[in-house]
């Protein structure tokens, strides 16, 4: 199973949130995002769209594997 999301998921999931944190709402660049596993990957969360968010860097952090 992969780790990371494809360039096209990831240009999915970052149109999908409307360029905008998902947990914050801060605007978000193609430059300044992440795409976070919202089950964890070290929880058998799969890389797969339905389990992408677009996070900013901040959030990412915070939320940590939960």
């Amino acid at each position: 199973m992969k780790r990371n999301f494809s360039n096209s998921q990831r240009l999915q999931l970052l149109r999908k949130a409307g360029y905008r944190c998902q947990i914050c709402g801060t605007k978000l660049t193609v430059d300044n995002w992440e795409a976070d596993h919202i089950i964890a990957y070290s929880k058998g969360g799969k890389t797969e769209n339905w389990n992408g968010q677009a996070l900013c860097s901040t959030c990412n952090r915070q939320k940590g594997n939960r």
